[in-house]
């Protein structure tokens, strides 16, 4: 069986019988009636052939509708086809030509000369028909010129005692004039209607293995039946497209694929239907689902189900959609570029007179690129917001710049712009910062006013060093409030003022003079809730300033309970910074943990810099330098230099302290050639940039250098008020700098001041006396080191803790406790290496006993393993602190157990490891099995 004619079997069989019957002069009139695509044509054709074959004479015409306005056409077809048949006699041929010519004469008649002229054409075809049998074939009846339609059913009135055949095709739901010549026919007594329906799963089966060659399953064709709708020109283009992929290549599973043919087959099929079908198609493609509200009238509340059914029968439609995505691509191409943009905009107007959502309202008006509607830009704008709420910023920006472009000038057209740069300032602050002049422009006219964005403004300004600027738009906020003094607006210049006094003091009092801010009684959790941006700098200005730093701990953290990642940048921030100015280091590490964790599945760059470098700068605290490089890194390659502003200090400031601390000294000056603003040292940021500058400079030998950056913080912090702080340990890097040039009795006056301020905070006062130690001699040296271990154990800064027991460790040595000296350093070694403290840990040990220290790794790892396997717990605890050099009485006071208990422990803990002595205890057993508690009063004896 030919392929063109799979499944068509019935409709084959019915025309032949009419064909038998047609020589025994029963004449008939069959319909062959499908949707577009179906392969009526391909019928019409096989059945013709075989019609020829058999002895008939076939009269054949097309029909188009482009063909449609020529009179007599289809006719003339038919007659022109008589000439060019052989069994036609010359006398009826002349005589076909005759009447062609007499139709053509009376178009214009009177009625009575044209029926008299049809008539003839009837008399010669039956003439013809008596001579030979005769099928007349006409395909796309529907499309046929109104003339040839008339001729033709005058025909049909005349011809069922004769040797004539008449086999048309057509589409169903045909509009007039055809749909009065279809009942003409159908009411002739030979009529016969054959519908076409579309392939079934199994003729699509037949078709592909005789196509690939291959057996297929019915899985595999219900997919190609599912992907074309059983159209057969839809069907063989897949087909034919899943042929030239495979190449001859076997495949595990047979999947359909739609390339260049089927695009043709699609576009193809699309012609073929009706022109209000043809236009649903395109709508569909452009519109999807909402192409029926464009469609219907307002006042209809009926779908056009016979547009739908006749592209669903067509294999176009699937549903309420387009049948397969390649579609949708193919049809949109068929629609020029003004005609999309018409049709989304009536989309949007029509869905929003019917309520629908904004964010449907709002694709509608992208695509049409605006729409002349007064309330199109607050709803672009409240679709905007709902993006920003789905982490969508590149939507929403689109949104808010087409609302801004739309919208005419004034408050809304502002309060727009000032969304958009909000938002914006997520992603990228840079960018953001070009719609500052217009942002500037609109408060000038009064378009923005203290509670709608201009105290944004003014902290953007200050971000990128334009103070002055920012001082202009103040005095224009001050001229407002002064005509009215609304209590929000009055609030927002507060927490401005507190945000300034707090990270750029010298901005402060450029902008508002000497203005004292009365930081108390402003934390209570009430007052939180409803200025969250006012209280988070107040909490900080209350722990920088040297107040009660616990209510300032708890306000930081009620804000960050109750905040989120909003485009409103300052406010985590802030209270992250309260934390961490007052030593909670865990805590920030524990929430910047969780909020980049949102930041980046919410893939928001500017929170993801800011809150990787909090975290850095914490991370250096706890001595954690890899760490800290790697968030400092992330956080500068996050955002670029001019997104971050005069911030950039702090994140640079991270890096370098680490990449020095770490040895990597090359890559740390690569950092401080990174240029930043000169208005940086003017901020907080700028501080801890100086401090680390200063630690890069000592570490590489610029004792000078060093110096100068330290006083020069000091010089600012002091002069900020915020000099008795904890805040950036400066004098401690003036003593060392001093302690370096031979100039101790300046290095103690330093260092005696800074332990007399900071008696509570076991960071900086441990690090003070540790270098104060080494202006003593060795037996008050050894106690004060002592001490600074104490305290620097309690801190959380591995980094500072090896500093101190290297140190001590030291003086062990020179007092003549070799073994108590070498088990202490060794602890101090292995800290450092933690820390990744190379040049530390490079300095702690003898080249001699560095070699050994690696040839014995392998080996106390190994004793240290095997000490697990064969202690008891409450041995192990013993045998690790006496193993960093602890007393009997020091374990038992931190065991809690007596000392007879101790010296009971340690002889088992001896014998069961073979040991001879104390100090050949492997290290290493305070990481094994549990923990012997905190080492406090480090090396004590």
């Amino acid at each position: 069986m030919r392929i063109s004619i799979i499944g068509r079997d019935i409709q084959l069989t019915r025309l032949h019988d009419l064909l038998t019957a047609r020589d025994r002069g029963v004449g008939s009139i069959a319909l062959v009636s499908g949707p577009a695509g179906v392969g009526k044509t391909a019928l019409l054709h096989e059945f013709t052939q075989h019609a020829a074959k058999s002895g008939s004479l076939v009269l054949r015409a097309a029909c188009s509708p482009r063909e449609r306005s020529n009179v007599w056409g289809v006719v003339h077809q038919l007659l022109w086809h008589t000439g060019r048949c052989k069994g036609a006699s010359q006398h009826t041929s002349d005589t076909l030509a005759a009447v062609g010519r007499s139709l053509t004469a009376v178009t214009r008649a009177p009625e009575g000369e044209l029926d008299k002229s049809m008539d003839e054409f009837c008399a010669a075809v039956m003439e013809l028909a008596d001579e030979q049998p005769l099928v007349l074939a006409v395909d796309d009846l529907h499309e046929a010129d109104p003339e040839s339609l008339g001729c033709l059913g005058h025909l049909a009135r005349r011809m069922v005692a004769s040797r004539v055949l008449a086999v048309f095709t057509d589409r169903p739901g045909a509009l007039p004039p055809y749909s009065a010549a279809r009942a003409e026919f159908a009411r002739q007594p030979g009529f016969h209607q054959l519908r076409v329906p579309p392939l079934t799963t199994d003729d699509i089966r037949l078709l592909l293995s005789d196509r690939l060659g291959v057996p297929v399953d019915e899985a595999d064709a219900e997919e190609f039946h599912a992907a074309s709708g059983g159209s057969p020109l839809l069907a063989q283009a897949l087909i034919e497209d899943t042929r030239n992929a495979l190449n001859g290549t076997e495949a595990a599973a047979l999947r359909p694929v739609a390339e260049e043919m089927f695009d043709s087959a699609v576009a193809d099929c699309v012609h073929r239907v009706s022109a209000p079908a043809a236009d649903l198609a395109r709508h569909l493609a452009v519109l999807g689902p909402d192409a029926l509200t464009v469609l219907l009238d307002r006042n209809s509340t009926s779908p056009p189900t016979r547009l739908f059914q006749e592209l669903t029968q067509a294999g176009l439609l699937a549903g309420p959609g387009l049948r397969h995505p390649r579609m949708r691509t193919v049809l949109c191409g068929e629609v020029s570029a003004e005609e999309r943009a018409r049709l989304h905009g009536r989309a949007a107007v029509l869905l929003h007179d019917n309520g629908a959502h904004p964010a449907t309202v709002a694709e509608h008006i992208v695509v049409a690129g605006g729409i002349a509607e007064s309330w199109a830009p607050p709803l672009l704008r409240e679709a905007a917001a709902e993006a920003l709420a789905h982490d969508e910023f590149p939507k929403a920006m689109r949104l808010f710049d087409l609302a801004h472009a739309i919208c005419p000038d004034g408050p809304l057209r502002a309060s727009i712009l000032f969304q958009r740069t909000l938002s914006a300032w997520q992603v990228d602050p840079a960018k953001a910062m070009r719609r500052l002049p217009e942002l500037k422009e609109a408060l000038e006219a009064g378009h923005l006013t203290a509670t709608s964005g201009a105290m944004s403004l003014i902290k953007n300004l200050v971000w990128h060093g334009y103070v002055d600027e920012a001082a202009d738009v103040l005095r224009l906020v001050d001229r407002q409030l002064a005509d009215d003094p609304g209590e929000q607006g009055v609030e927002e210049v507060r927490a401005l003022q507190q945000w300034l006094s707090v990270l750029c003091p010298p901005f402060h009092r450029r902008m508002f003079g000497d203005v004292s801010l009365d930081v108390a009684d402003e934390i209570a959790p009430a007052a939180i809730a409803a200025q969250p941006r006012l209280h988070a700098a107040t909490a900080l200005s209350v722990v920088l300033r040297g107040g009660e730093p616990e209510p300032a701990v708890v306000g930081a953290a009620h804000v960050l309970e109750m905040s989120s990642l909003t485009p409103t940048l300052e406010t985590i921030p802030l209270a992250l910074m309260t934390l961490y100015y007052a030593d909670r280091t865990e805590q920030v590490d524990a929430w910047c943990i969780t909020l980049l964790e949102a930041a980046r599945e919410r893939n928001i760059p500017t929170w993801d810099a800011l809150l990787s470098s909090l975290r850095a700068a914490n991370l250096i605290r706890q001595g954690r330098l890899l760490e800290a490089e790697k968030h400092s890194e992330l956080a500068l390659s996050r955002m670029s230099s001019r997104g971050w502003g005069l911030s950039i200090g702090m994140p640079l400031a991270s890096s370098v302290f680490a990449l020095t601390a770490m040895g990597r000294y090359d890559e740390a000056r690569a950092r401080l050639s990174r240029p930043v603003p000169e208005a940086v040292f003017e901020t907080l940021f700028g501080q801890h940039y100086l401090d680390a500058r200063g630690r890069f400079h000592l570490a590489t030998g610029r004792l000078q250098a060093a110096l100068g950056d330290f006083l020069a913080c000091g010089k600012a912090l002091e002069s900020w008020e915020v000099g008795d702080t904890t805040l950036i340990p400066w004098r401690t890097g003036v003593a060392e700098a001093r302690l370096r040039l031979g100039e101790p009795d300046q290095a103690v006056t330093y260092l005696r001041e800074e332990l007399a301020r900071h008696k509570g905070c076991p960071r900086v006062h441990g690090n003070a006396l540790r270098l104060l130690a080494s202006t003593m001699e060795p037996r008050q040296r050894l106690r004060a080191l002592q001490e600074a271990v104490d305290e620097l154990q309690d801190s959380g800064s591995d980094l500072l803790l090896a500093h101190a027991l290297g140190d001590l460790g030291r003086v062990y040595h020179l007092l003549g406790q070799s073994n108590r000296a070498r088990v202490i350093v060794r602890r101090a070694y292995r800290m450092a290496k933690k820390c990744h403290a190379e040049p530390l840990a490079q300095n702690l040990l003898p080249d001699a006993e560095r070699a050994a220290d690696g040839r014995a790794c392998a080996a106390g790892h190994e004793a240290s393993e095997q000490a697990h396997d064969v202690l008891s717990e409450a041995e192990l605890r013993v045998a690790a602190l006496a193993a960093e050099g602890h007393t009997n009485r020091e374990i038992a006071r931190r065991l809690f157990i007596t000392v007879s208990t101790v010296e009971q422990h340690m002889t088992r803990v001896l014998r069961k490891l073979n040991l001879s002595r104390r100090d050949e205890l492997p290290q290493g057993l305070d990481s094994m099995g549990g923990s012997a508690a905190p080492a406090v009063s480090g090396a004590r004896g």
